[in-house]
């Protein structure tokens, strides 16, 4: 099973541009595909803890990166991770933004500025990186692999108005997914899931502000929208929220849903 995020895709690029993004066409044409309104708090590293353990917000209490001035730990997420949970599948995890620096496990590998750079050079540089990572994993052919790739997001913070610069973006996300998707093979049963966490729009259309339109980086130009993208193959398992990901992943699997205390 493969699952690859683009954190903060949204349909509202896609489908107009699908002409130009041959990856995502490819995709559309032979999946299913859908939106995902969150219900929640349409933020990374709720929403990402979310997919990746099956619970809500409520349940995990995992607020942001960064509460109150503490930087968030995974020891401070109240759940487990499927990886955790999965001990005899053979799986590969690489840069989970649920904190920062994200998470990797089984697999190493470190994020040019955390994860987390504004500049557009560093995030480039990153872009490549976690493409060169993501394929010798894909080498190696695990049972399980799991990635996100999270520069879109912080592109589209600083410049959504410039509309010709994240088309561009789309089509470096479109680039990622033809280079990952050289690994998976569409005529097998090997369920595929490509997803965004939340999706984009200009400052103050989304449902709730989700950060201020000030920052240290300078003025943020877009911001989280609570419809996120999905994209799904193979996939026996119906997702209407993000946490119902992590439950298509136990669901395959043949794992139970652990209880949560």
């Amino acid at each position: 099973m493969k699952v690859i995020g683009i954190d903060a895709a949204t349909w509202d690029m896609i489908k107009p541009h699908r002409d130009e993004l041959p990856n995502f066409d490819r995709l559309m044409e032979a999946c299913d595909y859908k939106t995902v309104t969150v219900e929640e708090t349409p933020k990374s590293a709720p929403l990402w803890t979310s997919i990746f353990t099956g619970l809500s917000q409520d349940e995990h209490n995992h607020k942001d990166f960064v509460v109150g001035d503490e930087l968030q730990k995974r020891e401070d997420i109240d759940g487990d991770f499927v990886w955790e949970v999965m001990d005899d599948v053979d799986l590969k995890i690489l840069q989970i933004p649920a904190v920062i620096p994200p998470i990797n496990y089984n697999t190493e590998y470190e994020a040019e500025g955390f994860g987390v750079s504004s500049d557009l050079d560093e995030l480039e540089a990153d872009r490549g990186k976690l493409i060169k990572k993501s394929k010798e994993v894909l080498e190696d052919d695990p049972e399980f692999f799991a990635v996100v790739f999270m520069q879109l997001d912080r592109v589209s913070h600083f410049y959504w108005n410039d509309k010709e610069l994240i088309l561009e973006w789309y089509k470096k996300m479109d680039e990622v997914l033809g280079e990952l998707l050289e690994y998976y093979d569409f005529e097998s049963d090997e369920p595929l899931i490509v997803l965004s966490d939340h999706g984009f729009a200009e400052f103050g259309e989304g449902r709730v502000q989700t950060l201020p339109e000030e920052t240290p980086h300078g003025k943020l130009e877009g911001d989280h929208h609570e419809d996120a993208v999905l994209i799904t193959k193979n996939v026996d398992f119906e997702i209407d929220q993000p946490e119902d990901v992590a439950k298509a992943i136990l669901n395959h699997y043949d794992y139970d849903y652990p209880e949560h205390n």
